[in-house]
């Protein structure tokens, strides 16, 4: 149930979780299983079951930077700042994602463990994502012509509260893309989520085919629960800091202060206090608790009471193609909306589903010669030997990955339309196929810290992208591959018409790409490891039971504790973490 601030801090809670995200709402609806142990959720923004921006699978991502929905957090870089999306709503981030759901590589889950982290694996991590969520059939029209399997129920759950789904609309260039890639070495992978992501991929999306809706969350997981009694939400509030016992050691959290309005609480917690506030804001809330690096903290005259010491980045490119070719750019025209708008009320056409859900997942053999591999090695060796022993671990199975045929570097994401982040302008009447080119496992690192000590300003973001040389050279082969390869092999480049973005001009020389790619770089919207689960000794924050080091009581439940990035979007991973750590709580 929902409640206002002051009904809010006077109930005692058994547990309080800082935000009603991805993470936070399934904490929520699974420690509320049980009737005697009370819940709190404090989230920052609104919940409003009726927005069609959020709803309509169709208008996904038009909400992006919309400050009701979005935090828009500006990144600080050398080039001009922009915006680094984060959900603010009951819901978080999974409700204003492009609603696709995959996995990493068995490889990637099992680094965790490697990494020193026990009982964090592929197998363990796969339990909790079939746990998570619910998978629809295959229609049997799809299933013949787009090769879609029905999903093996060894990987894929039936029960959970999310569902997943085959897109009900696929892009006018699907097929043609699949059969490329076959030409250029990169097979199709009809089950890309049983351990091995390489290939040609349909992937799954968040969206209940019965109801054409998004499924996220505050749907699946809290709507469901919203009358539960020990469940308490108070949205519209801000965590600003954690309260500590005073003198007790390790630290006992007893509960948080929170902003609503202008007007400061504090809310007490029996048993513990739970971060799930995303990677942008969780170390944000950390560091004005008094736990982070010393040196930042007593700058902005903070106490330190615990000392404590990335994302994948894209680039894209725009084609226009035949203009027979149906796309989303005729959505401007209204005899179109109105007919996608008559299709939606029977849960068809490109309003019904993703817009994008067909993935491209390559080994670097694809994009790089051996030589640069080998050349790629010999950098990347000399950066890990100069590392601090935790990123050093890092890096060195980042390069045994990128020297592995069967490892996922790069993701080509084809899109139906022209690209809605480019400064230019679509002709009138003109199709477009564009196309998101990144990077999986960047060896540059980020960082996340707090600007101020008001709790009311954004964190000083810096993604950090390219400090590591080496990264720009991988996406400039990456981009290479596919303006080169992908946009000028038959039959995707079948319905080409002319190159846009990058200009020829732009395209003169390698010299002229990398300044391309870096005034047109953006994020994936997959940020993490800002609180990570590692050895404390390898700069790690919380260790694998999620708690914080140096505390007692307080846990971090997010993409924040995601030890490196992962060849996949992070939804799914994420739900998984949450359903695995309310096991962990109830002592499962």
């Amino acid at each position: 149930m929902s409640t206002s601030a002051e009904q809010f801090v006077s109930t005692e809670f058994d547990y309080i979780i800082a935000g009603g995200g991805t993470a936070g709402l399934v904490l929520a609806a699974r420690l509320s299983e049980d009737p005697s142990v009370v819940v709190g959720v404090i989230e920052a923004g609104d919940w409003d079951p009726k927005v069609d921006a959020i709803n309509v699978p169709g208008l996904c991502g038009t909400i992006l930077g919309n400050p009701k929905y979005d935090w828009a957090f500006i990144r600080i870089m050398a080039t001009d700042p922009t915006s680094l999306t984060s959900g603010k709503a009951l819901g978080g981030s999974s409700m204003l994602n492009l609603l696709g759901i995959n996995r990493a590589s068995a490889r990637e889950y099992d680094a965790f463990e490697t990494l020193g982290n026990p009982g964090w694996n592929w197998n363990e991590l796969l339990k909790y994502m079939k746990k998570s969520e619910k998978t629809l059939p295959v229609p049997v029209e799809d299933s013949s012509k787009y090769g879609l399997v029905t999903p093996d129920p060894q990987f894929h759950g039936d029960s959970g509260p999310i569902v997943k789904g085959y897109p009900t609309w696929f892009n006018p260039l699907h097929l043609q893309f699949l059969e490329t890639l076959e030409k250029l070495g990169v097979p199709k992978n009809p089950e890309s989520d049983n351990g091995n992501n390489l290939g040609g991929v349909t992937t799954f999306v968040t969206v209940d085919s019965s109801s054409a809706l998004r499924s996220y969350s505050a749907n699946a997981y809290y709507e469901p629960n919203a009358g539960r009694k020990n469940l308490v939400i108070l949205t519209n509030s801000t965590v600003t800091k954690i309260n500590f016992r005073s003198g007790s050691s390790p630290l006992q959290a007893v509960g948080v202060e929170l902003m609503n309005g202008s007007q400061r609480y504090n809310a007490t917690a029996r048993k513990e206090v739970i971060l799930a506030a995303g990677a942008f804001q969780t170390p944000q809330i950390l560091e004005l608790s008094g736990i982070g690096n010393k040196d930042i903290l007593s700058k902005h005259g903070i106490d330190t009471l615990v000392n404590l010491p990335s994302d994948h980045v894209y680039v894209y490119s725009i084609h226009e193609i035949d203009p027979t070719y149906e796309t989303i750019d005729d959505i401007v025209e209204p005899e179109v909306l109105a007919r996608q708008q008559e299709l939606y009320k029977s849960r068809l056409g490109y309003l019904s589903t993703a817009l994008a859900s067909l993935f491209g997942f390559l080994p670097a053999k694809s994009f790089a010669s051996p030589e640069q591999l080998s050349q790629w090695k010999e950098q990347a060796l000399a950066t890990a030997e100069k590392a601090p022993a935790g990123l050093r671990k890092q890096l060195e199975l980042q390069i045994e990955w990128f020297l592995n045929p069967e490892s996922v570097e790069a993701e080509l994401l084809p899109f139906p339309g022209f690209f809605r982040g480019s400064p230019l302008k679509p002709e009138p009447g003109a199709r477009y196929s564009s196309m998101v080119s990144s990077l999986m496992h960047p060896l540059s690192r980020g960082s996340v810290h707090i600007a101020s000590a008001d709790p009311t300003a954004p964190p000083a973001i810096d993604p950090n992208y390219f400090s590591n040389p080496l990264d720009l050279e991988m996406l400039l082969a990456i981009l290479k591959f596919t303006l080169d390869k992908v946009y000028k092999t038959s039959p995707f480049s079948d319905p080409v018409r002319k190159q846009v973005s990058p200009s020829p001009e732009e395209c003169a020389s390698d010299e002229t790409l990398k300044e391309y790619i870096k005034n047109n770089c953006g994020c994936v919207y997959h940020p993490l490891g800002s609180a990570s689960m590692l050895p404390r000794e390898d700069g790690g924050v919380v260790d694998p039971q999620l708690k914080v080091y140096g505390t007692a009581n307080v846990r971090v439940v997010d993409a924040s504790v995601i030890p490196m990035q992962l060849s996949a979007h992070t939804q799914a991973t994420v739900y998984a973490i949450a359903e695995k750590a309310a096991d962990i709580i109830k002592g499962l």
